[in-house]
């Protein structure tokens, strides 16, 4: 079952938006991250409200009220490790950033957020610590969770409590908790457990698209809350697109399949290179029945050059090991100061100099899948070091995606490893692709997980030679 964590405490997730792609409509499993320290469950709360199990009439403002509109930044500062409480200590380590956002709620409330890694963490009201849902996301245990239905959660936002006929119960039961305990709220997902939904084999190809698709439909409502940052505003729950919608129940064939595949490794696709025939070239290859953009094995190549020269009696009589140049040769792979100069080449020489006039392309094929052919050169996994605030390094890694893996399973594995804030975030200059940041030289994790339990060739992977020599710090 794949859950989204919607905890009213995290209200304040509707305030700092995630970038486009990364947020909205994009369910988070929480398979591999690490469990709550003990002394994080030792929080003393207040209750919530509506996300706690409680009729109780609601005395004090309540985080869900606080965040319901927009706030205003009063202060901001970075604090060092020895000025921190213990509780916040727990969560962000002495050698991580760590920021305090002073805000004013628009009902005057005064709030005091922790912000690690560019994310909130926890926000402090009437002297009360409470966990964002970026904190539930990497400690999905730290709270009771208690998992209901979409339209159940936008009663909750509008200061309604959580009753019991609008909670789903799983076969183990509902959790233990007391009058004015604090509560996660997680909603059931629509993807069945073990599927994951790739955007790009879809119609759409797109989320921008599929987001646009679906506002002109009148299911949802997207606006631009800030520059390049697209946030799902509202959601027509009663729409008939929505309630009529049913998941098909997986046959046993396809379930015993789901079930093995969650036992299974990680397989790096099989990448060849392939050379795809430019206008200019289209006449030598012509009579072997190819054209322009059409797409050849290096293989493939030798054979139909080999074959034209033999077909037109090119092999040099006196030197078999030469090759006489005819027109067709000179202009599709002689420099235009060479036309008039070089008459024969070697066979190697004739063999390289056709492959660089061609053009790159490139096969990928992932395990079960059809092989996908795309022009240029597969862009490796790029490996960088970054300074931050504080004279902080961090590692950046980009273009996961085009190996089939995922930055987000990624982010989590690192997370664990290293023992260090990992966030996801858009690519500089791309669209679609996201980046991982982690925090500190982490370039030696990255070696061991992508070259020995990946099996990616070195080959693919830029960056490796950044790992912090022995004894250094990183």
């Amino acid at each position: 079952m794949n859950r989204v964590s919607a905890s009213t405490a995290g209200s304040l997730d509707s305030c700092w938006r995630q970038p486009k792609g990364a947020g909205a409509g994009r369910s988070l499993t929480h398979t591999g991250l690490p469990k709550a320290p003990p002394s994080l469950r030792q929080f003393r709360v207040l209750s919530l409200g509506a996300a706690t199990v409680s009729t109780a009439a609601k005395a004090h403002a309540t985080p869900a009220d606080i965040f319901a509109k927009a706030f205003r930044v009063k202060s901001s500062r970075t604090i060092k490790g020895s000025d921190r409480s213990r509780s916040v200590s727990v969560l962000v380590p002495g050698k991580e950033e760590l920021s305090i956002v002073k805000l004013c709620a628009h009902r005057g409330d005064a709030v005091t957020v922790y912000v690690s890694g560019g994310n909130p963490v926890l926000f402090e009201l009437e002297k009360s610590l409470y966990p964002t849902v970026y904190t539930l996301w990497s400690y999905p245990d730290l709270l009771p969770v208690f998992t209901t239905w979409p339209p159940v959660l936008e009663k909750l936002v509008g200061g309604a409590d959580l009753m019991l006929p609008g909670l789903v119960v799983p076969p183990a039961g509902l959790p233990q908790v007391q009058q004015g305990d604090l509560c996660a709220i997680a909603l059931l997902g629509n993807s069945p457990e073990g599927r994951q939904l790739d955007m790009k084999k879809s119609s759409y190809k797109k989320l921008s698209k599929f987001l646009q698709h679906m506002q002109q439909e009148r299911i949802i409502q997207v606006k631009e809350l800030s520059k390049g940052v697209e946030s799902i505003v509202a959601v027509d729950w009663k729409h008939e697109r929505i309630t009529s919608f049913v998941i098909a129940e997986p046959s046993p064939t396809s379930q015993t399949i789901q079930e093995g595949s969650r036992e299974q490794s990680y397989h790096p696709p099989d990448i060849k290179s392939l050379y795809c025939v430019p206008a200019s070239m289209t006449v030598l290859f012509q009579e072997s029945g190819h054209k322009k953009g059409s797409v050849l094995e290096g293989g493939e190549v030798r054979t139909i050059v080999i074959n034209y020269v033999k077909k037109n009696d090119l092999v040099d009589a006196d030197n078999k090991n030469l090759v006489k140049l005819d027109p067709i040769l000179c202009d599709c792979i002689l420099e235009k100061n060479e036309q008039h100069t070089v008459m024969k080449l070697p066979w190697d020489s004739l063999l390289t100099r056709c492959l660089e006039k061609l053009q790159p392309a490139y096969q990928v094929t992932f395990p079960g899948q059809e092989p996908i052919v795309k022009k240029g050169r597969i862009c490796p996994i790029d490996i960088t070091l970054a300074q931050r605030a504080s004279n902080k390094k961090v590692t950046v890694v980009r273009n996961l995606e085009a190996y089939g893996l995922d930055p987000y399973s990624v982010a989590a594995i690192l997370q664990q490893r290293c023992q260090a804030s990992t966030t996801v975030t858009l690519a500089p200059g791309a669209k679609d692709s996201l980046q991982v940041q982690i925090q500190g030289n982490q370039v030696h994790h990255l070696s061991q997980l992508l070259l020995e339990e990946y099996q990616l060739p070195r080959k693919y992977i830029q960056g490796l030679e950044k790992a912090p020599k022995p004894g250094k710090k990183k």
